[in-house]
């Protein structure tokens, strides 16, 4: 057998060509979270800007970070938050230390939806998810949401009568309060209001909403008396008008100015607040004034407040014609204050001769003084010259251009403007053969005297008989209602 000789030859490879053969892990790269990229390039466009940011802090806290919903990232002179719904928005300076106070975006505020606005009227907004933050350097910074937001909007925001906010809401007795440089919100269960100027001082003045009147229940509304507001209070209300100013009315008081017709009533509008008076309470208005004492009816008190004004023929189109006995000319028509049927006081019209006005106006003025009820007065024209209508109605009237009822051959003195009936119903007028008005016999019996009668010794025959007057009553078929110049 013959051994041949082997030969081992060496085979040196490249190292590119050994390293082919190794399967070698990919060099390892740090993960971009969603919104770093939005956050980074949000920083760079501030660059150079009023609102630039500044530089990045030094690590650690160089980089963005989770917040709850979405990522975040300091700077030198703010920060940015990103959340997928909202983008990412830079926060800065007096804004940023208060979104920060609201919990920031794990707060009740989020994340902002846009970046800060700068105010014409100074300062600046910025708007975030659950709400918005106003500051200026007079005011400082302050977060408006919710209902409060909704109400501060609908009010003109920034620009309208409240301007910016000078605190945040806070809590109150049954609410809370957001105090606005030219006022106050109010949010409780019935609503957010706004009470300010003038309503606002008076408000605080009785106690607020821990006083008398407790939370306010309307915006500052305007009323039937041109240019008068009223706020309602869940405990009263607060009247105002440039003559009277702002005034509370509550409590059995304002119970009474509501059921006799409010500023629409002979009252008017308020001139004071309620203040004590002896034993009671009271409020004045432009007609007079309410008065409570516990246990008793609220006292009703009008001031005497007449005015005369000339008339014309189309204001009487019923009552007067042509060639009745005196014309518009000779005629006046009295704004007459009396005493209604529940005591409250009202504002009658009557039309009487020139010459007969000042005697009736010293008349009334006493049966004012002395509350003597006077059911209606209107102008028969109301019930188309009618004196049989009128005296159904139980109206109070005088001018009446017509002849005598139940009696068509002799022209009445109501023609003349100097005759007067009162209360028609209560003081019958009779004839040979009726009363007037039907259904009032029951008042011939004299001597049960009630209400609205009149009667010898009481104030309207004592002032009728000081004019000069002569009563019907004293006829042999008497008219109780009637009184005239000339005793006819």
């Amino acid at each position: 057998m013959t051994v041949k000789s082997l030969t081992v030859r060496l085979v040196v490879l490249p190292l590119a060509a050994l390293l082919g053969f190794l399967v070698l892990p990919a060099a390892a790269t740090a993960a971009v979270e969603p919104g770093d990229t939005e956050i980074e390039a949000r920083w760079v466009s501030l660059q150079g800007s009023a609102r630039d940011l500044g530089a990045k802090l030094a690590p650690p806290k160089n980089n963005p970070y989770d917040v709850p919903g979405g990522r975040a990232q300091e700077f030198a002179n703010g920060s940015i938050f990103w959340s997928e719904a909202t983008g990412a928005w830079d926060v800065r300076g007096p804004v940023l230390a208060r979104y920060l106070a609201a919990g920031g975006p794990g707060g009740t505020l989020v994340f902002p939806t846009a970046a800060p606005v700068t105010l014409a009227t100074g300062g600046e907004q910025q708007v975030f998810t659950g709400g918005r933050i106003y500051s200026s350097d007079s005011t400082g910074a302050h977060a408006v949401q919710g209902a409060v937001l909704a109400k501060y909007l609908s009010a003109g925001g920034p620009t309208g009568t409240l301007q910016l906010p000078t605190a945040d809401e806070t809590a109150v007795a049954g609410g809370t309060r957001t105090v606005f440089q030219g006022g106050h919100i109010y949010r409780s269960a019935a609503g957010s209001f706004v009470v300010r100027g003038s309503i606002l001082r008076t408000y605080l003045a009785v106690g607020g909403s821990s006083g008398a009147l407790g939370l306010p229940t309307s915006d500052q509304l305007p009323r039937a008396l041109p240019g008068s507001l009223v706020s309602t209070f869940a405990g009263g209300r607060i009247y105002w008008s440039s003559p009277t100013g702002a005034r509370a009315v509550f409590g059995a008081i304002l119970k009474r100015y509501l059921q006799i017709g409010a500023e629409r009533s002979y009252l008017g509008l308020p001139t004071t607040s309620e203040y004590a008076v002896t034993g009671g309470r009271r409020s004045r208005f432009t007609g007079g004034y309410l008065t409570y004492y516990p246990g008793k009816p609220v006292v009703v008190t009008g001031y005497w407040r007449p005015s005369v004004l000339r008339v014309t023929a189309a204001e009487m189109p019923y009552t007067y014609r042509s060639g009745c006995p005196v014309g518009p000319t000779g005629l006046r028509r009295v704004k007459m204050p009396y005493y209604d049927w529940a005591g409250v006081p009202q504002i009658g019209n009557i039309v009487l001769r020139t010459s007969a006005a000042d005697d009736m106006q010293r008349v009334f003025y006493k049966a004012f003084r002395a509350k003597f009820p006077i059911r209606k007065m209107r102008l028969v024209d109301v019930y188309k010259g009618s004196d049989i209508t009128s005296m159904e109605a139980d109206n109070t009237s005088a001018f009446n251009c017509r002849k005598v009822t139940g009696n068509p051959y002799r022209l009445s003195q109501h023609s003349y403007g100097h005759a007067i009936d009162i209360n028609p119903v209560e003081n019958p007028y009779v004839t040979a053969s009726h009363v007037y008005p039907s259904g009032s016999e029951t008042y011939l019996n004299r001597r049960n005297v009630r209400k609205g009668m009149i009667v010898s010794s009481g104030v309207l025959a004592k002032a009728m008989r000081t004019e000069g007057w002569p009563w019907g009553a004293r006829w042999s078929h008497p008219d109780y209602q009637h009184f005239s110049a000339n005793g006819g």
